[in-house]
């Protein structure tokens, strides 16, 4: 009887931290919560018990389903802070220092995870980093076959010249503009990032599996799994260094369930996106699929009109000794144009930032500023900011000339150097010519007649010239050239 007691006794603690409330993995000291939306915090305690939340003047309460789940929505609140968040039931939980902000996704592949200490600059950037009130909360490198209730081991952190060197610097240049424009609002950057990433990885299941694109979806991934398990019979083999990587980061689904799914319903303000490079072989089939994928965000999150402001790829040659490849990454980019028919999206055009011979640029302050534009602009109604460069508006015709006219110029057009406009080419038939243009006007470009297809900027890499008044480069195009009959 007596070892049945003592048995007992040490298992009663156990019951009780059993029993003890608990916030989902997002809420840790130091975040950021959005403002001007409801606050939904969630977690797990005792099934049936009531908790009290407390939100520096906002309160409320919530009883636990017979799950041990709960969630408890507070009404919007102002920016401000710092704040206290409590949730008593079963015990106490307790986080200092909570702001009430703005919110963002920080989503897409490697060019997004890149890190601000591998950046242009990155002595000064690291040392006068120093901003308490952006705040920064990264998911892991993870992907799993089912959705993740939790992110284990991850906490929100406040941006200092240490804590920042492991930072998405898009991320943070994004933020930091905002922070300064807004006034010193707080801001937090959620980085969902995956290096290698296709947006297959990102969609939840259900998307992939309802996908226009669903039996290529099943070819695309099918292709990589073979790959692996080709690789990982010879290694099993013989075992030698690491074990090949499976491919979590294009499976579908899988980095959605790792790395956002435990995120569900987090309120933000919107999303920046920096991603294709995985996919830019399938220009066509991305623009269906970019669409499905912002769908299902928005929906997930509860969110209908989170605006998603993404990154058109920057420029790149490929491997050195790589033969001209025209058109690959030309091609994509076209297809990003035309994802903007998608509401609530915007392009940041990035071609000029970037590096012949790697497919990382550093220069992502200029990434980040330009996606800062986009966000100041449209979400936070800064209707004085340009927030793109010059994109072709017309096309008419003068004699043997052909005449472009431009929106977006800002006060005008502006070549950076030379006395041509650099980046124009004819497709003839199958086969390309350079084209000479010259600036006529304040927004206008002149160009020889000929009848076929005109595309600016499909090279996969070179150094435009072309620029606004305000230092945005023009946006790639395509057009076809032909005379009205009479």
């Amino acid at each position: 009887m007596k070892k049945l007691y003592f048995l007992v006794v040490l298992f009663l603690p156990f019951l009780s931290l059993q029993a003890q409330v608990k916030l989902s993995s997002i809420f840790t000291d130091d975040m950021v919560l959005q403002a001007e939306k409801e606050i939904k915090v969630w977690g797990k305690a005792k099934p049936s018990a009531t908790l009290f939340i407390s939100l520096g003047k906002s309160t409320t309460t919530v009883k636990v389903d017979e799950n041990g789940k709960w969630m408890a929505v507070l009404p919007a609140m102002k920016y401000g802070g710092p704040y206290q968040l409590k949730v008593e039931g079963d015990g106490v939980v307790i986080l200092n220092n909570v702001m009430l902000g703005e919110v963002w996704f920080c989503a897409g592949q490697s060019n997004m995870r890149w890190f601000v200490r591998d950046s242009n600059n990155k002595e000064e950037e690291i040392a006068n980093a120093d901003y308490p009130n952006i705040r920064f909360f990264v998911s892991p490198l993870k992907g799993t076959h089912e959705p993740q209730d939790e992110i284990k081991n991850v906490k929100w952190e406040v941006c200092t010249p240490k804590s920042i060197q492991m930072k998405t610097a898009v991320g943070y240049f994004f933020g930091r503009e905002l922070h300064k424009e807004l006034k010193g609002v707080a801001i937090g950057l959620i980085d969902i990032s995956y290096g290698g990433a296709s947006i297959t990885a990102f969609m939840d299941k259900e998307t992939g599996e309802k996908s226009k694109q669903a039996e290529f979806i099943k070819t695309y991934t099918g292709n990589f799994l073979k790959a692996y398990n080709e690789k990982k019979a010879k290694w099993d083999e013989n075992p030698e260094g690491k074990p090949p990587f499976y491919p979590e980061n294009v499976m579908t689904a899988m980095s959605y369930n790792a790395m956002v799914h435990p995120l569900v319903p987090f309120q933000v303000r919107g999303a920046i996106w920096y991603q294709g490079e995985t996919n830019a072989w399938h220009p066509e089939r991305y623009i269906d699929m970019f669409g499905e994928y912002i769908t299902m965000m928005r929906s997930v999150f509860q969110n209908p009109e989170m605006p998603y402001y993404f990154v058109q790829l920057a420029g790149f040659k490929g491997r050195k000794g790589a033969k001209r490849n025209l058109g690959r990454w030309g091609n994509f980019r076209l297809a990003q144009e035309e994802c903007l028919k998608f509401e609530n999206t915007g392009m940041a055009t990035a071609f000029d930032v970037g590096q012949d011979y790697d497919i990382h640029p550093r220069n992502k302050q200029e990434v980040g500023r330009r996606l800062s534009l986009l966000a100041l602009k449209n979400t936070y109604g800064k209707k004085k900011v340009i927030d793109k460069g010059p994109t072709l508006k017309s096309v008419g015709f003068k004699g043997d000339k052909v005449i472009l006219t431009f929106d977006n110029v800002a006060k005008k057009l502006v070549l950076t150097s030379g006395e041509n406009v650099k980046g124009f080419l004819y497709k003839i038939g199958n086969d390309y010519e350079e084209v000479e243009a010259k600036l006529i006007g304040k927004n206008k470009i002149e160009i020889p007649y000929k009848e076929g297809e005109l595309y600016y900027a499909y090279e996969n890499y070179f150094e435009p010239n072309l620029y606004n008044s305000v230092n945005l480069p023009a946006t790639p195009f395509k057009a076809v050239i032909s005379k009205p009959v009479k």
